[in-house]
Order: C-alpha cells, then structure tokens, then sequence
C-alpha cells in the first residue's frame, strides 16, 4: 500500500514538473558527452527573492503543470565543469520497506557538465531497480538558480543532522550533499515529522521540481556481479534461507572478484534475484555464496562502503586489512575527513559511499593530491587500519591503483554564503524509500 501511495506521488511530480509530454527513449549505454551548457557568467545579475512566507513547496501542493521556479537572488558562481564530479545530491533512505540498495535509483543527483540522473516511475524488482531511470541536462541559468534558492533559504546554515524525539523506529533519512568549496551533506532522520528544518524542506522539494525539459528514460543493460564465499551449505544454520543459483553460464565461484554482466544474463539474474528477496546467499554445488548484483546507472562508479563501517567502530577493526574502492580526495579537498592528517602533512583522503578516511602511505600515481581535477578519480585501495587513542582511524596503504581518473576539464570553486533561513509549518514528506549501501568491497573497470 505504502509502495503504491508513493509511486503515485512520484508520478505525479515527473508529470507536474514537465512543461510538456516528453517522448520515451531508451539508451543502451551511458553517455559520457557533456551536454552544452552556457559559460558561468562574470557579473552579477539580481533578482527579487520571496521566499515563502507560510508554506514549503511539497509534493502535495505543486499545482497545474509549471516550471517556473521561486523567484530568488542570484549571484553568479564558478562550478565544477568535470563531468564525472557531482554537484549536489538529493535522497531518501532507509526504513522498514527499503529496497536492496544496489535496486535502489537515487531521488536526483546533478554533475559538473549539467547532467541529471533522477528517478523517474516506480519499477518491479525484476527490472535490477526500483524505479525507472531518467536522465536529461540543466543549462547553467537553471544551475546558477539552484544554488542561489539553496543558500537563500538557509540550507548552509543548517546543521550536519536532525532527528525528531522521540525517535520513530523504522523511518527513513533524508539527505542533500552539496559539493562547494567544502561538501555540505545535511541529513534528517523521518523527514516527514513536525522537526524537520523547513529550509531543508525547502531545498529538497526544490531540487525535486528541477526537471531537465530533456528528460528521457535510460535502461541498463549491463551490472556488476560480486560474491562472496559463506562456507559450506552444512555450515549454515536454518535461519539462513538459501537460494539455488540457476544461471547458466554464469558461475558464482568466478565472481569473487567481481564481473560484468550484460545481455540476456542481466535479465535473468535480476528476475532470480526479485524472486528470492530478501535473502541474498545462494547455493552453488556444495557451497554457499553471498551474492552482490549492482545495475549500472549513468556516472556511478561501484564503491566499497567500508570507510563508515570503519570509521563507527575503529577499534574493532584496528589492524585489520581492507580493500576500499573510492575517490581520491587529495588532502581533503572537500574537507570531509575528521580531524587533521594523522601520520605526516602528505597524508591523503579517500571517500567511499559511507564516509571519509585518511590515509598515509603512497598516492595514487599520477594524480595530484592539490588538484580539485584529480578528485573525482576511482581509486582501489589496500590497507591496514590503525586505530588511534583519540577515537578514531586511518589507513596505512599497502597497495593502490588508479581505476577510473577525472576527464581533464577545468574546475572552480563553489562559494556560496549562508543567507536567512524561512519559516513555515509545513515539512517534507519523502517520495522515495532507499536503503543503506551494504560493506562490500567493488572493483571498478578502468
């Protein structure tokens, strides 16, 4: 009931936002091409700002088919140009009826060349996703617009967290990550509820009504297959539900490493997978093995999600060794690492979809720790961690390889300052339920 409440809620603001009907298209694969966007301007243009007295845009009070957005102040900024480097990202996750994450196609999330991936209708499980993916192109006055409502409405002065007390079991987190001279990530746990900061309700229902007029549906055909091996079937208990892996072809034991499946594989594997939720081990011969199936979505490289995991209980996991896929953060570039660099002033970051880790030992060859250029480079990392007294870890590199690096296109900062933040009765009510990235380790395809 609660999936169909949503998925009707979702179609409604697609077609809302629209100015018209736009026509279906499948694309085969992603597309790297940056789409023409007009360059950041020199001046300053300035408008009149209204914010909204009483009431936060939401999804329930959008009315007739409309694009124009809320009138605000805008003054004109340098941004990331890089298209693999994400500007800002909108998302709800979590709660009782969460899909698999690697289902999951995130609310809206924006890149440096002006593309948008967003997710568009509700989809059965049987697709590899939760709901259909659309992508389409923002020109830079509707960017520039973006970012001057955000810090208008106070979304920079909001604080890193909210959550309402008491604390509803189940609920899920919402969240927004703005890439500027520093990442800004604000999250709210049960984002429907009466303590939800009506800035944030502003901006996430803003972002939402920033539809590309280009937009069309994108199909994967392609996913990253990984397993990993439980032990013997005779092992498990009779908790565990297993299974049975009927895919011809495609051999569980060949994917501990991680591999690429496209085709008529692709389709299968996904409908096997819905049909056996929420379990995720599976039998092959005499063994068991806990299977990771992510679609490929349009600039989502497959991170590990152990730098969280780490960082929530460092010293459980003091000496331990890891292999962490992520982004080459430099020296903390974006500022999302605790503390200062632990071992030497050369220490580095890496970022992977739960969080930030210093590490010490070699950089990544050729990429330059000082260059915003560099950061959005894939990186696998090998590494031991070491707990410190204070509380918290690094890691000491063992082994590190570039995967993926940064198209070579200029970059700028972001400098955006808090404004006055709005009142308003109303919050936000989520259209999507995501759930958690799961600790696995990922290898990315250079």
């Amino acid at each position: 009931m609660m999936r169909a409440a949503l998925a009707g809620v979702f179609l409604f603001l697609v077609s809302a936002c629209a100015p018209m009907p736009v026509p279906t298209q499948t694309l085969s694969t992603p597309t790297g091409t940056a789409a023409p966007t007009t360059p950041a301007p020199t001046g300053t243009a300035t408008m009149t700002v209204t914010p909204p007295a009483t009431q936060v845009p939401t999804i329930e009070n959008l009315s007739a088919p409309t694009r124009t957005p809320p009138a605000v102040t805008v003054t004109p900024v340098a941004y990331d140009r890089n298209p693999r480097a994400l500007l800002i990202e909108a998302d709800v996750y979590g709660g009782s009826s969460a899909p698999p994450s690697d289902m999951h196609v995130p609310i809206w999330r924006l890149y440096g060349d002006g593309m948008v991936v967003f997710a568009g209708a509700p989809a059965p499980l049987s697709t590899g996703l939760d709901a259909v993916v659309r992508v389409g192109h923002l020109p830079d006055s509707e960017i520039q617009n973006l970012f001057a409502y955000l810090s208008q409405v106070g979304f920079f002065s909001l604080q890193d967290s909210y959550q309402p007390r008491p604390a509803p079991v189940d609920a899920p987190t919402a969240h927004i990550r703005v890439f500027a001279s520093r990442v800004k990530m604000v999250s709210v746990f049960a984002p429907d509820s009466e303590s939800t900061p009506p800035a944030f309700a502003a901006a996430m229902n803003r972002i939402m009504q920033t539809m590309p007029a280009d937009a069309q549906t994108y199909a994967p055909t392609s996913a990253y297959l990984e397993s990993t091996d439980a032990g013997p079937v005779s092992n498990l208990g009779a908790q565990d539900v297993l299974g049975d892996w009927s895919i011809a072809g495609v051999r569980l034991a060949d994917a501990i490493n991680g591999i690429t499946i496209s085709g008529s594989a692709y389709a299968r594997i996904s409908a096997l997978i819905a049909s056996n939720l929420p379990a995720s081990l599976y039998r092959e011969g005499g063994r068991a093995y806990r299977v990771r199936f992510a679609p490929d979505l349009p600039r989502a490289p497959h991170l590990s999600s152990w730098a969280g995991i780490i960082l929530d209980a460092p010293r459980e996991f003091d000496g331990r060794i890891f292999q962490i896929t992520g982004f080459f953060r430099g020296w903390n570039l974006f500022g999302e690492a605790r503390g200062s660099p632990p071992v030497t002033r050369s220490d580095w970051v890496i970022a992977d979809h739960t969080g930030a880790l210093y590490v010490t030992g070699a950089i990544p060859p050729g990429l330059d720790p000082s260059s915003r250029a560099d950061a959005w480079s894939v990186i696998r990392l090998t590494a031991r961690v070491v707990y410190v007294r204070l509380g918290t870890s690094y890691l000491e590199a063992r082994r590190v390889e570039v995967l993926a690096r940064s198209a070579p296109t200029p970059t700028a900062t972001i400098t955006l300052a808090p404004s006055a933040t709005i009142t308003s009765t109303r919050t936000l009510t989520p259209a999507v339920t995501l759930a958690p990235t799961r600790p696995v380790t990922v290898t990315v395809a250079p």
